[in-house]
């Protein structure tokens, strides 16, 4: 389980009933405080002997963790988040890369993306429980003077960040994962591989086509259930925020677990789901999120103007309908592509955890950058707590009744479909 609410899943391009020549590479593990997932167009026993490509690839993703997870006090986020200094903070030239992209997707959404909301959401709450009642507009503004991207700033020469605020936290959880697709994804071609995919959690980047010419093909789920889309990819990354399984109404409203940065306010009657296309997958990380913050109307005007690939897909009364842009706008034979899928679809999602091995108490121990869950929802507050614990709690011991409920449904449905 990517969280609360998976939505992209790898799907073998072969019919259950072949059996394959040769059984291409597989590699999966933890990281991120979620899972990895590998597969390379290339038998296994030519490629990865004695683990030595593993090995390759968590000594990467261990990297990655000790620049950017608010997890390790040692890191160098936490280390800058610790610091009340406005001078510059020295950090690796990649840690200043993803700020610096950051920053830039900041400004072109006017602020809609900016991970510096951890004080709005231990404002609102959003850890173990939800909240029962609005903070006051007093208490919003003076969570809103301690936020703010535009007070960060970075430089490559040497690499470095800086804050104009002493308090200002910065968290990458919405960005990070999809850098560590492509740092993965860089591995692979460095080591002679051009053709895999790579999946972190739900953000993937899929190399060239397969030795056959057949494209990767990777589901994107629908919220009411079932597979809503097959897209088929090569050089291409693709990723997805969505709330429709963690959302709260308040007095009568739909509130998303993503704090808008702008009002301090939960995002209302958000989208159900986003999924963006890029050629990196830390910018489809990044502009996952954003869509979710900005909703369908705003979201697409600005995907048009910045010539983005994005679908969202929005429940009404059970039914979902599809907005999109770009290569996302699918030929009308496609939009009911769920229901001849849908089986082998299943198949392969029972395939692919099998493979893994993952297990929410394996993800529990996990200590390292947390899964997105839709971007800025899992960015951890000062007491380390989102509302995105839901992803990694056993279901047993969630201290929140509703999302505990919510927890045991889905495992009931998952066992019946496994059956």
């Amino acid at each position: 389980m990517r969280t609360a609410f998976l939505v992209l899943l790898i799907v073998p391009n072969l019919a259950l009933a072949e059996t394959a020549a040769t059984e291409p590479l597989k590699l999966s593990g933890d990281t991120m405080g979620t899972y990895y997932s590998i597969v390379v167009d290339t038998p296994a026993e030519s490629l990865n002997e004695g683990g030595a490509l593993q090995e390759k690839v968590e000594a990467r993703l261990t990297e990655i963790n000790r620049q950017m997870s608010t997890w390790d006090p040692e890191s160098e986020i936490s280390k800058f988040n610790q610091s009340a200094s406005t001078d510059w903070f020295e950090v690796s030239a990649e840690f200043a890369r993803v700020v610096e992209e950051a920053q830039r997707i900041h400004k072109l959404s006017k602020g809609a993306f900016d991970p510096t909301v951890a004080p709005l959401i231990d404002l609102w709450g959003f850890g173990a429980r939800q909240p029962k009642k609005t903070p006051g507009e007093s208490e919003i503004e003076m969570a809103k003077k301690k936020t703010g991207m535009q007070h960060i700033s970075v430089r490559r020469q040497p690499p470095a960040i800086r804050k104009a605020i002493p308090e200002l936290q910065l968290n990458l959880s919405a960005i990070a994962k999809g850098y560590g697709v492509d740092a993965i994804a860089e591995l692979l071609i460095a080591e002679g591989q051009q053709s895999f995919v790579v999946d972190i959690g739900g953000e993937d980047r899929a190399g060239i086509a397969k030795a056959s010419g057949d494209p990767w093909k990777m589901g994107v789920e629908s919220p009411v259930g079932g597979l809503q889309r097959v897209v088929p990819l090569t050089e291409m990354s693709i990723a997805t925020s969505g709330d429709y399984r963690n959302n709260f109404t308040l007095d009568g409203v739909v509130y998303s677990h993503a704090i808008d940065p702008s009002t301090g306010w939960p995002v209302r009657n958000p989208p159900a789901s986003v999924s963006v296309l890029h050629e990196s997958c830390m910018t489809a990380d990044a502009w996952a999120t954003t869509m979710m913050i900005l909703g369908t109307e705003k979201g697409l005007a600005l995907a048009n103007a910045e010539n983005l690939s994005v679908l969202f897909q929005n429940v009404t009364d059970g039914a979902v309908t599809e907005s999109a842009t770009g290569t996302l706008k699918a030929p009308e034979d496609q939009k009911d592509a769920s229901l001849p899928w849908f089986p082998f679809a299943a198949a392969a999602v029972v395939f692919l955890i099998a493979v893994t091995g993952m297990a929410i108490g394996t993800i529990l121990q996990n200590k390292s950058i947390k899964g997105s869950c839709g971007g800025l929802a899992s960015m951890p507050g000062t007491e380390g707590k989102s509302i995105c614990e839901l992803c990694t709690i056993p279901k047993d011991e969630c201290t929140n009744a509703e999302l505990r409920e919510k927890m045991q449904q889905a495992a009931a449905e998952r066992s019946e479909c496994e059956v």
